[in-house]
């Protein structure tokens, strides 16, 4: 299980400091090495008046505003997980924020070794900082008949988000194709504050990013959201969000040994609740 203690730096540029890029400048005032200062960049978790900016020769000048979403991430000895479903063939499991889905030093390798089966294998993927529900087969076999179902549209599955501003409809779709291919998203609005919404979204096509590319696409980019805005974010609790506030909630298929109709929901994590608490509420 991990922890988060997030603080947000804010410094202002002088007239001294304005000969400095972005990255020196960050080394500097945080003491860090440059490689260190090049992370949070990486990370994407520095603004410069406002806009997040990642580019480590970003020139700075005079009255710059500059933020740092500085602070530690802190990792119990053993990561354990909340198994919402297992029978002989699958693993369901509820997928913290910060951690892959498979590969080194992943979800897929601590399930290896918690249940002591190295055939464990994902059968999808959800990104680092998207936290929810993932399915993992417990063999070949299994993998291979739920990745029929994937290709043949038959899981359903549901995301609870967080966007920026006040969205007026109730319910609405975004029909706009990605990377040359048809993409289609329904989005249901659950609740809205000043200038933040919580919305409950579902997918009819799958494809990479499209709940954060479409969102952002009509102005609603995800809170947190690190890759496709370029806007300026005005709202302080919105540039502190270090993740995209992107739930995997809920996922629903007619299992293929079965045949039962399965469906498995993963409680919305701390970060996210915290977020929809001061937000929306």
């Amino acid at each position: 299980m991990r922890e988060y203690n997030v603080v947000m730096r804010k410094f202002v540029v002088t007239q001294k400091d304005s000969v400095l890029t972005l990255l020196h400048f960050i080394a500097d005032r945080l003491s860090l090495s440059n490689k260190k200062a090049k992370q949070l960049l990486d990370d994407r978790l520095v603004f410069v008046n406002r806009k997040r900016v990642w580019i480590a020769s970003y020139q700075l000048k005079k009255g710059d505003n500059v933020e740092v979403l500085a602070g530690k991430t802190t990792q119990s000895e053993k990561r354990t997980y909340d198994i919402l479903f297992q029978d002989n063939y699958y693993l369901i499991v509820s997928k913290p924020p910060d951690i892959v889905t498979n590969g080194p030093d992943s979800l897929e390798n601590d399930l290896r070794a918690q249940l002591n089966n190295k055939h464990i294998r994902a059968v999808h993927r959800l990104d680092k900082n998207t936290s929810g529900v993932l399915i993992f087969a417990k063999n070949e076999s299994a993998f291979e008949e739920m990745k029929k179902l994937f290709k043949k549209h038959e899981i359903q599955k549901i995301y609870r988000v967080m966007v920026m501003g006040k969205i007026g409809k109730t319910t609405f779709s975004v029909n706009s194709p990605i990377g040359g291919q048809p993409a289609v998203t329904h989005v249901q609005l659950l609740k809205k504050g000043e200038n933040s919404s919580y919305l409950e979204v579902s997918t009819e096509t799958g494809r990479r990013h499209q709940i954060r590319i479409h969102l952002a696409s009509i102005g609603h980019p995800l809170i947190g959201e690190t890759e496709y805005t370029r806007k300026h974010i005005e709202n302080t609790l919105h540039r502190e969000m270090k993740r995209q506030m992107l739930h995997a909630y809920r996922i629903s298929f007619v299992h293929p040994y079965t045949h039962q109709k399965n469906s498995a929901t993963a409680r919305i994590p701390h970060d996210f609740e915290q977020c929809l608490r001061v937000l929306v509420s």
